[in-house]
């Protein structure tokens, strides 16, 4: 089996992250954020709640049907750790694939704020910006803490 069928089988046992019925709203009675431990780095801000960061991000086309596989790159890397995965990806799957910088990486902004509960707000608030909910989120070393935060937050069983 090459490479290209082994993952489009693995994507479809793959749960999607999906938007509430009620949609996104923080009225909503599914829209439970976990709050945001504010971090050590916060100084004197008065405990002051990091606001997320406008991350850098490259999205390749596909169906928007299907739900989109997003990637998050590991510590001291960047969304350019992924171009060749995600472009065999996006044209053997027909997906929509997105590479994101997490914050303080890459071309996103730095901020002294920095937690794995911050990256995960940063990626609630870009995703459904971007259409991409649901989705099928991989990722690497801190990515891959920061994917299962994020899977902890907004888990939404499948209809």
């Amino acid at each position: 089996m090459r490479a290209g069928q082994q993952l489009a089988s693995m994507l479809r046992w793959t749960r999607a992250w999906r938007l509430p019925r009620e949609g996104l709203g923080p009225h909503g009675p599914s829209f439970a954020r976990v709050p945001v431990a504010p971090s050590s780095s916060s100084g004197g801000r008065g405990g002051a709640e990091p606001r997320p960061l406008p991350l850098s991000y490259r999205l390749l086309d596909g169906e928007a049907a299907l739900p989109a596989v997003v990637f998050l790159h590991g510590l001291f890397g960047s969304k350019t750790n992924f171009n060749s995965i995600a472009k065999i990806l996006a044209q053997q799957t027909g997906r929509r694939v997105l590479t994101v910088d997490a914050r303080n990486h890459g071309d996103s902004p730095h901020s002294p704020d920095m937690s794995y509960e911050i990256m995960s707000q940063d990626l609630q608030d870009l995703l459904p910006q971007l259409g991409l909910v649901p989705c099928v989120v991989v990722g690497h070393s801190m990515g891959g803490k920061t994917a299962m935060l994020l899977a902890l937050q907004r888990s939404q069983p499948p209809p």
